[in-house]
């Protein structure tokens, strides 16, 4: 079994807070993964660890077997790892297609031409781009978005925004995908159509995806493994039905509520 991302001992400290305190987790390529907790559990830090957002304290985490702790969020989307946001970060004065174009800049295969070859555009950084605009629209098909790729992307519905930032995250051409709260502001229609689509992304593009989400009938829905967070410390972790069952769980998500009430 190939191993897509791993943590070991993750830990982040601000201050006196260790907001993630050592955290193993371990994510096999081509699956699915949820991390989940109460609000303020850490998950959005441990996404900021894993992307070069944050420096860890201490730990270490892998992705694909190398070592991504130290480098820059640009350098790590390099290596495979595109996230989402909980707050949709779109270029909203740009188009929708100009947003993916944007994004394939800075994949792997983008790098390949110089300053001067892109300048005088040489044959080649011609074919490319032809290419690069295929692959582009062929996503846009694949969110439903092609029949908007010229509106300003702050024009779609909030619906489309999420699924143009997810699309957006893939022409980064991501080995990994990092969602964060990808349903958050969705109807009950929306939230289907996108369970629909994040299995059908993996399936389709031999993706892993590991996803942070408050709708639980979402993650139990399309997660095949849950880690769950309280405090910075995982608690548990499992097949959906082994998570749901745990005690642990039970009573950080309900003495959550209690305190609430």
């Amino acid at each position: 079994m190939s191993i897509a991302l791993e943590t070991k001992k993750l830990t982040i400290q601000f201050g006196g807070l260790k907001a993630v305190s050592e955290l193993d987790i371990q994510i096999p390529e081509g699956s699915i993964f949820g991390l989940i907790g109460p609000n303020g559990a850490g998950k959005t830090t441990v996404f900021n660890m894993l992307t070069g957002v944050y420096q860890p304290t201490s730990g270490q985490i892998s992705a694909f077997g190398q070592n991504i702790i130290g480098f820059a969020p640009h350098e790590i989307t390099q290596k495979g790892l595109a996230r989402t946001f909980q707050n949709i970060r779109l270029f909203k004065d740009l188009s929708v297609l100009e947003n993916l174009l944007i994004a394939r800049d800075q994949s792997i295969e983008s790098k390949k031409y110089g300053l001067v070859s892109s300048v005088l555009r040489f044959p080649s950084v011609m074919q490319s781009e032809k290419e690069k605009r295929k692959k582009a629209l062929d996503l846009l098909k694949i969110f439903r978005l092609d029949h908007r790729s010229e509106e300003d992307a702050k024009n779609l519905p909030y619906g489309d925004q999420r699924r143009l930032e997810i699309a957006r995250a893939m022409a980064t051409g991501a080995r990994l995908l990092l969602l964060d709260e990808p349903a958050a502001g969705m109807n009950p229609q929306e939230k289907n159509a996108l369970l629909k689509t994040i299995k059908f992304i993996r399936d389709e593009f031999k993706i892993t995806i590991l996803l942070i989400e408050h709708d639980m009938k979402l993650v139990m829905g399309v997660c095949e493994r849950i880690a769950v967070l309280d405090y910075g410390v995982k608690i548990s972790e499992g097949t959906p039905q082994q998570v749901q069952g745990d005690p642990a769980v039970i009573e950080a998500y309900l003495g959550k509520t209690e305190k609430k009430a």
